[in-house]
């Protein structure tokens, strides 16, 4: 057979269609094609359908992100300067609520928070970790935190009551914050949304190593009573939320609010949170101290919470000697619930604050 047969057999073969439909014909099914052909192009077609649907998705995230991040810089830029307050009172005077104390005097709003309550009257504080920043310079931790009578409501609602994802940080209801005085022990609550700058997420943080905790040891927490408060971080650890995920025993210790309580004493919250905790401090705790306790979930083990505990400085706290006295603990000696125990050992785990 000559050449000039065979290559008259390829111009026939040759598709001289418009460019256009031969790229079309490339990537569609089209009759004619052999079945391997075919079901090549519909993987394809199906991955090109999978990836903008892809993209869509990850565009609507980013510009929901986006709106977070506005919305918390906005919240954020509500930052009152405390630095001309002064408390109307000073030390505390008989019980924490007022009861037993009749003579003592009421406590008046600062002028600091009074903007703050024009724009919404369940604000009860401000909550801020100085110096714990992102790339602008910005604290993560920055909010007011609101009390409204339960729990649920600010889980998914900001500070103008508008439905809000990331919801906002607020304070346990069942002891309010007001003109007579406030609890021993103040919960104050905050989703981690993993994303970046959004509610307590960050609190994650201090998972990560005895070198956190040394840099950022000072949480800022003021009542609209108060200024110039600073708390020192006392103990950081997991914890169970029902009895199920630690063989029956269970450490509530969002209850332990008032440490007079009798079903609440301050010698077992104390025993608790040292027995727990990834870190050790030295620092003397009363009863008599002022202390908050922020939780957040901890996803490392599903229906977990993160908590960090601090305790108000005094006149008698040396601040840079509490600091310097922070120490790791090691895994063997520090308490985990059963539940992380079968995820991850008697050992800690930090997976990022994105996790």
């Amino acid at each position: 057979m000559s050449m000039t047969n065979e290559t008259l057999g390829l111009e026939k073969q040759r598709d001289n269609s418009n460019f256009f439909v031969r790229f079309f014909k490339y990537f569609v099914p089209w009759k004619g094609d052999g079945a391997g052909e075919v079901i090549r192009k519909i993987i394809f077609v199906g991955s090109i359908v999978l990836f903008c649907s892809s993209i869509n998705q990850l565009t609507d995230f980013l510009e929901t992100d986006k709106e977070t991040l506005e919305y918390s810089a906005q919240i954020q830029s509500l930052e009152p300067d405390f630095s001309d307050e002064v408390n109307i009172v000073g030390a505390k005077t008989g019980g924490k609520d007022g009861s037993d104390a009749p003579e003592a005097q009421k406590r008046q709003v600062q002028e600091w928070a009074k903007d703050l309550q024009k724009r919404n009257k369940e604000v009860v504080g401000w909550i801020k970790i100085p110096g714990f920043c992102n790339s602008d310079g910005k604290e993560y931790i920055n909010f007011p935190v609101l009390q409204h009578e339960d729990n649920d409501w600010y889980l998914t609602h900001n500070i103008d009551n508008q439905p809000y994802e990331s919801g906002s940080i607020y304070a346990d209801y069942l002891i309010p914050i007001n003109a007579d005085g406030q609890a021993d022990n103040i919960t104050i609550y905050g989703h981690h949304m993993r994303k970046l700058g959004t509610s307590f997420t960050h609190l994650a943080e201090y998972k990560s190593g005895i070198k956190f905790l040394r840099k950022h040891p000072i949480i800022e927490f003021n009542t609209i009573y108060e200024s110039n408060q600073e708390y020192a971080i006392i103990s950081c650890f997991v914890a169970a939320i029902n009895e199920s995920q630690d063989n029956g025993h269970l450490f509530d210790y969002w209850r332990y609010r008032n440490f007079d309580d009798g079903d609440y004493k301050f010698s077992t919250w104390l025993d608790n949170i040292a027995k727990a905790s990834w870190y050790s401090v030295d620092i003397q705790c009363d009863p008599e101290d002022d202390y908050i306790t922020l939780s957040t979930c901890s996803n490392e083990v599903a229906n977990m919470r993160w908590v960090i505990i601090a305790k108000k400085l005094d006149e008698d706290d040396d601040k840079e000697a509490v600091i310097a006295s922070y120490q790791d603990k090691k895994d063997k000696d520090i308490y985990f619930p059963q539940v992380w125990r079968n995820v991850w050992g008697n050992s800690r785990k930090y997976l990022g604050w994105a996790y």
